[in-house]
């Protein structure tokens, strides 16, 4: 708990700059724990908890059915090392713990994300909004702070609509947003820029025009950038792939494009992409597989007229078209230089990204405050004692499927556990 001066000793003031998901959820938990404390919630907004409410097409996906802290910090690009220590102590199971005793019965779904029973985002601001009126949490919403400065004291002073206030504790939760970056930064906090991340990739290619809507449900990428100083980095990632009218999208390009988020910056989204599109088979047997179609089973079939286990058949006619094949000709007149070419487009198909596309997943980016700043055992500032970061003013992010909520949550509980009167 912060150092605080004998007369405040229980009824802490605390200030929770962001009325998002972080911040309800440390003023809350607070709350609960440290009954005395008075706490105020500032949000620039008119509403608070937007984020909240169109999380998942408005039925909010808080989090993950994943229960072990390793593999859970997995789908994290960054701060996967920082958030391991967190989930140990507070995790999806202590979350969906936490919403059902609240009284907001939960569902997991087939692909493990947890949504509301209900399948509503307003069920879950409901709960928070009358959690935080029956702990009497004030809440200011369409309030900008625009200033806050440490007090020799230890207290802060805080500024808003030209008013200034005074706090014992501080905990900003402002989000991915330059104002909130603002005020860490005039703390002394290392802000790194933000970029995009969780987006699909421009791909001009003759061998995918046309194919848009085609999908795979397990692809190997490898994705290879090139930094100014000549060094050269590789990210890879294996999931479904999805063509689209503009290029690829997909789990495996999200993934592919979170944790090669800043190097794609950097390259200004030019880069090389190698797929294998059989990563289930060795070069061998795939060499075996297509000998034994192409020259034996199939032989006599005009090539148009062949198919291949798992690609969809338009892809496979696009292959074979652009390994140098003539699709009217029998199979078995196949040349060794087409067949050659064939196997190497199957496993190591190279298409180049020319740039990112716009997406709906892109409110997701990377960048904010350097998380060695911060000490993961409370989520208190390593610079400035009694100031707090949760969420997503840390240069945190995780892929989609209810990992950054879970993210949000686990430091607001942390954050709360580090009040505890």
């Amino acid at each position: 708990m912060p150092t605080i001066p004998a007369s405040q000793s229980g009824g802490l003031r605390i200030a929770v700059i962001g009325g998002g998901a972080a911040g309800f959820f440390a003023a809350i938990n607070t709350a609960e724990k440290n009954p005395h404390a008075r706490i105020t919630i500032y949000e620039a907004a008119h509403q608070p908890l937007q984020k909240v409410l169109i999380s998942g097409g408005g039925r909010c996906n808080l989090t993950h059915a994943c229960f072990d802290a390793l593999r859970l910090s997995e789908f994290y690009p960054r701060g996967q090392k920082e958030l391991r220590s967190l989930f140990s102590r507070f995790q999806p199971r202590d979350t969906m713990r936490w919403f059902e005793n609240h009284g907001l019965p939960l569902k997991v779904e087939t692909d493990n994300r947890v949504f509301p029973r209900s399948d509503s985002s307003q069920d879950v601001i409901a709960l928070f909004l009358d959690l935080a009126e029956k702990y009497r949490i004030q809440i200011r919403t369409q309030t900008r702070v625009e200033g806050l400065e440490a007090q020799a004291d230890g207290r802060f002073s805080l500024t808003a609509k030209g008013q200034a206030e005074i706090y014992d504790v501080c905990i900003l939760s402002t989000g991915f947003s330059p104002p909130g970056w603002k005020l860490a930064q005039a703390l002394g906090h290392t802000v790194l820029p933000p970029v995009p991340s969780l987006f699909p990739f421009v791909v001009k290619a003759p061998v995918i025009t046309g194919l848009q809507g085609i999908s795979m449900p397990l692809v190997n990428g490898k994705l290879i950038t090139k930094s100014e100083d000549g060094k050269t980095h590789t990210q890879q990632a294996e999931g479904a792939i999805l063509i689209t009218h503009t290029g690829l999208s997909g789990p495996v390009i999200y993934r592919l494009s979170a944790w090669g988020a800043r190097e794609l910056a950097a390259a200004r989204y030019q880069a090389k992409l190698q797929l294998d599109l059989v990563p289930h088979l060795s070069e061998d047997e795939l060499r075996q597989i297509l000998q034994a179609l192409l020259y034996k089973n199939d032989a006599k079939k005009k090539l148009e007229n062949t198919s291949f286990e798992s690609i969809p058949n338009r892809l496979w006619l696009a292959l074979l078209a652009d390994a140098g094949a003539k699709l009217d000709e029998r199979a078995e007149t196949t040349s060794k230089k087409t067949f050659n070419t064939l196997i190497e487009r199957l496993k190591r198909l190279q298409l180049s990204v020319s740039g990112k596309s716009p997406s709906k997943e892109e409110f997701v980016s990377c960048g904010g405050v350097l998380l060695k700043e911060t000490d993961f055992k409370t989520m208190q500032s390593r610079k400035v004692p009694s100031l707090f970061f949760g969420g997503e003013i840390m240069n945190i992010d995780g892929l989609t499927g209810g990992f950054n909520f879970q993210a949000c949550w686990s430091a607001g509980w942390a954050i709360s556990e580090a009040l505890k009167a």
